[in-house]
């Protein structure tokens, strides 16, 4: 008897890490399909960018908190976006700048991250009456479609017409196999994880929203770790904050906006409004450790001295910011048990 209860617990364990292997790999191979596709019907890398890693990337968020939504757990459905959220800040670029400090201009202050504020500011607004209902989804999904065509539309005129396309790296009908293959992998892991998470919650006496915020948060999030780390090793800045303002815009924008409209989510506000107001603290201390590091530039040419303790060279989100972040990180987790 008490080794079927093992086997169980084993079989649970193995559900919600195979889904998370299944979402990881299935959304890589989402991303990477579908890149070589559109560059086949000569999109922009740009374009590409915007658009489908975009999505690719947030793929595994959306899925799971879809699939929750319509399977009766919300808090599974919105701690997984708030979530990937804080983690995306705290915990990634926080790691990020611990191991491999990275250098900001003015310029990477973009329009980006204070969007990304925007959405988590909306969000806060529309959680107040406990229910995310279909017109406030499709409110925050108009929004996020209006920014990427504005983006897309800004970015052409930027170029003055002038677009350079790559090449296919294989064969359209291979690419649409591995796309129908991602996509039905990407289901069937989200399934998994879910049931597996929702299992285990019960089994430990903790709640849904508890694993949703940790394990389901940090394990969706794996992707965007992976491309800030080798973003950075490749001198690419832009792209490594990009890529984390991105996430947490479609976070908001997609994830919870089609998951809204599909099934719309009821819950006690209690439950998520600290959880909301640490992804606005976050998106803050993104954007102040930013401004900090380009003022810290201006005054080093003009004093040659630095203001803050914030970076530890010229222009540089250094350790000090890095460890800032994943202490802010820490506290928040410990915040969940006490």
């Amino acid at each position: 008897m008490r080794s079927i209860v093992l086997n169980k617990k084993i079989m649970e364990y193995l559900q919600l890490i195979g889904g998370l292997v299944l979402l990881i790999l299935s959304g890589n191979y989402l991303v990477e399909s579908a890149s070589d596709i559109a560059r086949k019907f000569r999109m922009s890398s740009l374009v590409i960018g915007l658009t489908i890693v975009a999505f690719g990337t947030s793929a595994p968020e959306l899925l799971v908190s879809t699939n929750a939504s319509l399977s009766g757990h919300p808090e599974i459905a919105l701690g997984n976006v708030f979530g990937s959220n804080i983690v995306n800040i705290g915990f990634i670029m926080g790691l990020t700048a611990l191991l491999l400090p990275f250098f900001v201009s003015r310029d990477s202050i973009t329009i980006d991250v204070k969007v990304m504020l925007a959405f988590a500011i909306a969000a806060l607004i529309f959680a107040m009456d406990g229910e995310f209902a279909r017109w406030e989804g499709g409110l925050l999904l108009f929004f996020l479609v209006s920014y990427i065509v504005w983006l897309i539309r800004k970015s052409r005129k930027q170029k003055d017409g002038e677009e350079e396309y790559e090449a296919p790296m294989r064969n359209i009908w291979v690419n649409l196999l591995i796309l129908v293959l991602s996509l039905t992998g990407l289901a069937y892991g989200s399934d998994f994880m879910v049931q597996g998470a929702s299992t285990i919650a019960k089994n430990f006496g903790v709640s849904e929203k508890v694993i949703s915020v940790t394990v389901v948060a940090i394990g969706t999030s794996l992707p965007e770790l992976t491309a800030s780390i080798v973003s950075v090793i490749k001198k690419e800045v832009g792209m490594t904050i990009g890529n984390v303002g991105g996430s947490n815009t479609f976070n908001i924008g997609a994830v919870l906006g089609v998951s809204s409209m599909i099934s719309p989510i009821s819950f006690d506000f209690s439950d998520f409004c600290s959880d909301i107001i640490w992804v606005i603290i976050f998106s803050l201390l993104l954007i102040l450790g930013m401004i900090n590091v380009t003022r810290n530039v201006a005054k080093m040419r003009e004093t040659g001295k630095i203001s803050w303790l914030w970076s530890a060279e010229e222009g540089e989100m250094g350790r000090i910011w890095g460890g800032c972040c994943l202490a802010s990180y820490a506290l928040y987790t410990f915040s969940l048990f006490v």
